[in-house]
């Protein structure tokens, strides 16, 4: 037993002697071979782009797609030169066709002078010698290189020589170890065979899958969702330095406008990350994939895509039943459809139309427009005067011409020379602008008095009545969710009282769409003023077409409570279902017989268009009258004076209908 225990003990001293005589080795005479090869070889970790995350609509509709197509590409190492690059672009110049339109003059310089060395120094010889001898700098030498590479010379290029050329400015615009797209568009499956079937000639070209965004629903809501920059643009100009900042590369795909741009972080994707090795030369000589990547996470928004289709279907409507009936000056309408109840925008839509009455989509002009909008805003005022106590609810005055010193006259559009007393809701209904003038001269501390003249300091009065203005959403940014929204415009009033009882019939300052729609909601929703968005949710990307779990929801977020009672609400709330449901009212021509009682307000705004007087119509509305589920702004702009009588509400009508009856 014990001789068995020392053979096996001696066994085992022998194998760890021989261990360590060959770890010796390794580490004493191999040692320094091992550290050259370490030094001589470098790991680079590249990373690459992936798809964007999808679009959707509230109900799961796709609005935002990617579309996978053939793509090659060439990623260039650290060793490769312009003679290789250029030899590779002519073998591959046999196996694809480029387009060569985006060809510059200065690339066909380029190319002539790589190519035709000879004839360079034949032609450069005087300035090569003043460059040798320190007469003049390289950026002189190039410039007299490029003056004299004339058009002559670039026309000597063949219709191969220019394939080649296509090629190799593509090739040569990337970075090294960073892939650049040769071709993505059009590539046929014979030029995609072609190519992998040779890619061992072929040193750094790939055959890949590229993709681009694709829109189910066409020019529907195009201009909202914004662009991506391609491949070739990379990172846009303008916007470089912020996207560097975050750790993007140049050649980056990034979200350029509105959508796209606003939820960037979201639909980005996690990037491929490639590992090369390369060997002291920069030759790669090997690669592998670290992480696969994934495209980004999906964004729901709060659009629906059947109802904004509708919308859009009747604007087109109503605009040319509007220029049928003299509207031929009228140049813009714009919509935004929201429920008040939580900010969502259900619908937005906005168009142009030219003077021969061309369409065209202008959506984002909603956030980003301003307009003078009338009547419209008389609500607000009126919570102003509650809130600074010139009013409280019910109070009645007398509806009459006003006159004030030195021939200024002011007057109701409903009651032009007669005297009628009106309660505060029945002033909304007529939309009566004496009403609120005498609001706006209490709230200065100077009562109507025949012959007075206006107070001559109404700065303090301004701050109080625009901040009225402010806290349903006029003349602030409403905070929905997109780049580039406009406040409107607030002009000073300090020494023009004039200006001020106009900004009381929203006369003076300039409101958006959106402002308007944001103004209604609060109004629909108790006095409670929400911030308007697109976003409903974001959710994790799937290999599916389906959604996948939801990774963030997106809920009404309250920016403030306005500054008035139950009452007081409910009094304005009161003047809009009058509006809209008495025969008097200023909207009961297109509301009174709508599916569910709906209350809102109207507007007039007298504007100028080349010199030419024109009005501005602007509606705004809620539905039902009660627990509102649906708000609405509608602008029209340039329409004419005298106005014929245009059934602008009726787009109103028409969308309230649809959502209670045809859709629900």
């Amino acid at each position: 037993m014990n001789k068995r225990v020392s053979i096996i003990l001696g066994i085992v001293v022998i194998l760890f002697s021989v261990l360590i005589m060959r770890l010796g080795y390794l580490q004493i005479v191999k040692g320094a071979e091992y550290k050259r090869t370490i030094d001589n070889t470098e790991s680079i970790t590249v990373n690459e782009s992936v798809p964007r995350g999808r679009i959707y609509d509230r109900n799961g509709k796709v609005l935002v797609d990617n579309e996978s197509k053939k793509a090659i590409t060439y990623t260039r190492d650290r060793r490769t030169s312009q003679d290789d690059i250029l030899d590779i672009a002519e073998k591959l110049s046999h196996l694809i066709k480029m387009d060569t339109s985006r060809i510059t003059d200065r690339d066909k310089q380029d190319y002539w002078i790589i190519k035709n060395q000879d004839k360079v120094q034949k032609l450069m010889k005087d300035e090569q010698a003043l460059f040798s001898d320190g007469n003049i700098s390289q950026d002189d030498y190039d410039e007299a290189l490029y003056n004299k590479v004339t058009k002559k010379y670039t026309d000597e290029l063949s219709k191969d020589d220019l394939q080649v050329l296509a090629i190799f400015r593509e090739m040569n615009s990337g970075s090294q170890l960073s892939p650049v797209v040769i071709k993505n568009e059009d590539v046929g499956n014979e030029e995609y065979a072609a190519v992998s079937q040779h890619l061992s000639e072929l040193p750094g070209v790939n055959t890949t899958m590229d993709w681009e965004r694709r829109y189910p629903y066409e020019e529907t809501l195009r201009t909202l969702f914004g662009d991506v920059s391609s491949k070739e643009e990379g990172l846009p100009k303008e916007l470089v330095n912020d996207y560097l900042s975050k750790g993007y590369s140049r050649n980056d795909r990034v979200g350029k406008s509105y959508l796209e741009y606003q939820y960037e972080d979201i639909l980005k994707g996690s990037k491929k990350k490639m590992k090369y090795v390369t060997d002291k030369s920069g030759k790669i000589t090997s690669s592998e994939v670290i992480s696969e990547g994934s495209r980004g996470n999906d964004l729901v928004l709060t659009i629906d895509i059947d109802l904004q289709k509708k919308v859009e279907e009747y604007v087109d409507k109503h605009i040319e039943s509007l220029r049928n009936k003299g509207a031929k000056d009228m140049d813009r309408v714009m919509v935004v459809v929201q429920d008040p109840r939580n900010g969502d925008v259900l619908a937005m839509a906005g168009r142009d139309i030219d003077e021969n009455g061309k369409i065209t989509d202008n959506h984002i002009g909603n956030i980003t427009s301003q307009y003078t909008v009338g009547s419209s805003v008389k609500g607000a005022t009126l919570l102003a005067g509650y809130q600074n106590d010139a009013l409280k609810v019910g109070d009645s005055m007398v509806d009459e011409p006003l006159k004030f010193s030195g021939g200024l006259t002011k007057r109701s559009y409903f009651n032009q020379d007669g005297t009628k007393r009106i309660t505060d809701a029945e002033a909304l209904m007529h939309s009566s602008n004496v009403f609120m003038y005498k609001t706006a001269l209490l709230l200065a501390g100077t009562p109507y008095n025949s012959g007075m003249s206006l107070p001559s300091d109404v700065e303090e009065a301004g701050i109080k009545l625009r901040k009225g203005l402010n806290q349903v959403g006029l003349g602030v940014k409403t905070g929905i969710d997109l780049p580039n929204e406009t406040a409107g415009q607030i002009e000073p009033i300090k020494d023009n009282p004039g200006n001020y009882i106009d900004l009381a019939i929203g006369q003076f300052d300039t409101y958006t769409p959106i402002q308007l729609s944001q103004y209604v909601s609060t109004i629909a929703n108790d006095g409670y003023r929400l911030k308007p968005h697109l976003a409903k949710e974001i959710r994790n990307s799937t290999n599916e077409d389906s959604l996948g779990p939801i990774k963030k929801s997106f809920k009404g977020e309250v920016m403030n409570k306005v500054n008035n009672n139950d009452k007081e609400i409910k009094q304005v709330q009161k003047g809009f279902d009058m509006a809209f449901n008495k025969e008097e009212g200023t909207g009961y021509s297109s509301f009174h017989d709508t599916v569910v009682r709906s209350a809102g307000k109207t507007g007039t705004a007298e504007v100028f268009k080349d010199g030419k007087p024109q009005v501005n119509s602007t509606y705004v509305g809620y539905a039902p009258a009660k627990d509102p589920e649906l708000s609405f702004s509608i602008t029209y702009t340039n329409q004419p004076v005298p106005e014929p009588w245009l059934p602008g509400g009726d787009l109103g009508r028409d969308i309230i209908n649809y959502y209670f009856k045809d859709k629900k």
